[in-house]
């Protein structure tokens, strides 16, 4: 199970990066920098963006929530809490605002929290940087296996793998405990190595 984990790891390239000035950053952008405002914009609208898409599909709609919710942040600046990672803070709003969003076009009250709210993750053949034909018919299998997954560990798993998250970062984002976030990783790899390696 190692050895696959360390080859699904090679297979999806995620890039995982780090801002070390996060907290920096933050602090400025909540006195009203808007240089530090522009930053954080600049360097988490494509993973925004990537994540959006991925739990709905409307380019324009995915667009205008990212929109909204950097103007939200600008309004409410002064009165937002400091973050460790700005990257984690941002993905989790934005996840909660496209819920809010869904809920309130389709008129629907929940009644269940929007914690418990389940997106259909599609995976694209962009996800995956691979060069030989060998790895080129892996990543088919894997695309295809990722797709056949149920939708919670498709957004566990993207959310691992794709943009480099900790379990304990996911539980927060998607609001469930940290063995439920474990599980659901597990279940979807150990059906994964199946798949890929019939």
């Amino acid at each position: 199970m190692i050895n696959f984990l360390n080859g699904i790891n090679c297979c999806l390239n995620f890039l995982s990066l780090e801002k070390n000035n996060d907290l920096l950053i933050w602090i400025k952008f909540k006195k009203g920098c808007k240089k530090s405002l522009n930053k954080i914009f600049l360097e988490n609208y494509d993973y925004l963006f990537s994540y959006g898409i991925k739990l709905k599909t409307d380019t324009e709609f995915i667009k205008d929530c990212i929109q909204d919710l950097f103007l939200k942040l600008w309004k409410n600046r002064e009165r937002l809490n400091e973050v460790n990672s700005i990257k984690l803070y941002l993905l989790k709003s934005l996840r909660r605002l496209i819920i809010d969003k869904i809920s309130s076009k389709s008129r629907l009250i929940f009644k269940k929290t929007f914690c418990e709210k389940e997106f259909d993750i599609e995976f694209s053949h962009e996800d995956f940087i691979i060069n030989n034909q060998r790895a080129i018919e892996i990543k088919n299998k894997l695309n295809n296996a990722l797709n056949n997954l149920p939708k919670r560990q498709r957004e566990t798993i993207y959310l691992r793998y794709f943009e480099g998250l900790s379990i304990k970062d996911i539980s927060e984002i998607l609001l469930l405990n940290v063995q439920c976030v474990r599980n659901n990783i597990y279940r979807g790899l150990k059906t994964l190595k199946n798949i890929i390696l019939l």
